[in-house]
């Protein structure tokens, strides 16, 4: 049950401190009532007894600490999924913002996602062919792996990553390939703070899989 408090001591940039609090825990996802009905979205970094500080993902604008409320909603950040994301764009707290309708997830998952076992991994054997030639030849990159691409200003690395994204096929799994395994295999493209005027291009590029000014665009591909 969400718990309500009109205790917000202070505002400092994108942190808040809330006093006179119960229960809460580290990373409970938290929301910020305005005085206007607006509401905001935050989460606790840090609990010391009854006193929070918790970090906004929203501008902090506008808050009064008279006049706003918060309420902890006694769960961490949740994504809702389903098979209708493929295709679709999302802000960076997982809301549409492409004019299509919303979203009816199948499960809710935490975002945070549970510890890796590195002894648990399987051993990195799936050649992925991305069609060009420098990685393909001399940085082969297998399934399960990062490939960093580092550039500079006035690079075409936009471009190189919509192509690999395009182009990338893992043998043996791909359509195309008479007598194989058929497979299919969805993109997720998330970019944090392009600038806007290279937004078109970069949408433009992942027209099969995309991504716009920090939202995220999910596109099945089947070859």
């Amino acid at each position: 049950m969400a718990r309500e408090y009109r205790t917000i001591e202070e505002v400092a940039g994108p942190l808040m401190f809330v006093k006179g609090v119960e229960g809460v825990t580290y990373n409970e996802l938290g929301e910020i009532e305005l005085a206007n009905g607006e509401v905001r979205r935050c989460k606790v970094l840090e609990v010391d007894g009854p006193n929070v500080m918790v970090q906004l993902f929203e501008d902090s604008t506008g808050i009064n600490l008279s006049n706003s409320k918060v309420r902890f909603l006694g769960r961490a950040m949740e994504l809702g999924v389903s098979e209708d994301m493929l295709g679709r764009v999302f802000d960076g707290l997982g809301r549409t913002i492409d004019g299509g309708p919303e979203i009816l997830p199948d499960a809710r998952m935490d975002i945070n996602g549970l510890p890796m076992n590195p002894a648990a991994r399987v051993y990195p054997a799936e050649f992925i062919q991305t069609g060009v030639s420098a990685i393909d030849g001399l940085n082969t990159l297998v399934r399960g792996q990062k490939l960093p691409i580092f550039s500079a200003s006035g690079l075409p690395h936009n471009q190189l990553a919509a192509q690999i994204a395009r182009q990338a096929k893992v043998r043996g799994t791909d359509l195309r390939e008479p007598g194989q395994r058929p497979g299919s295999r969805a993109y997720l493209h998330a970019a944090h703070g392009p600038h806007r005027r290279r937004v078109p291009g970069l949408r433009e590029g992942h027209a099969r899989p995309g991504h716009h000014d920090g939202h995220h665009q999910l596109r099945r591909r089947s070859a």
